[in-house]
């Protein structure tokens, strides 16, 4: 697999793919994704968990960490995969990787919503 990375390094533009690289990190974390909804369900699960005395508070830090960077994770690679298993064009795969992540800010936004207002709820009652 050829990304190219090589030949724009090579012709003096690394730092225009360090920006690009930076830019998009920046973006990918500002935006709710449909695994977020999954993470934050483990979480609320886990919070249950530890309520209950079922587990620790060390293991439930453990992992509240360890899930938001698996499913964090998950979602990119799921991403990447889908882009390099359908190949294409450059202007069908940015379209398909916009819709998704489009999908993926309305599902996240509502999904967080709902965890505002379950603590809302939980405080006032």
């Amino acid at each position: 697999m050829n990304l190219g990375i090589n030949k724009v390094v090579e012709d003096g533009n690394g730092n225009a793919l360090i920006y690009t690289a930076l830019i998009a990190a920046m973006v990918a974390n500002t935006l709710p994704t449909p695994f977020d909804a999954i993470y934050f369900r483990r979480v609320n699960t886990l919070q249950r968990q530890y309520d209950e005395k079922k587990i620790t508070a060390e293991k439930l830090e453990w992992h509240v960490a360890g899930e938001y960077f698996l499913w964090t994770s998950l979602w990119y690679a799921s991403l990447f995969g889908i882009i390099y298993s359908i190949g294409g064009k450059y202007q069908t795969n940015a379209r398909i990787l916009l819709a998704l992540a489009s999908g993926g800010l309305v599902i996240g936004a509502v999904n967080k919503n709902i965890e505002i207002n379950k603590k809302m709820e939980k405080q006032n009652g």
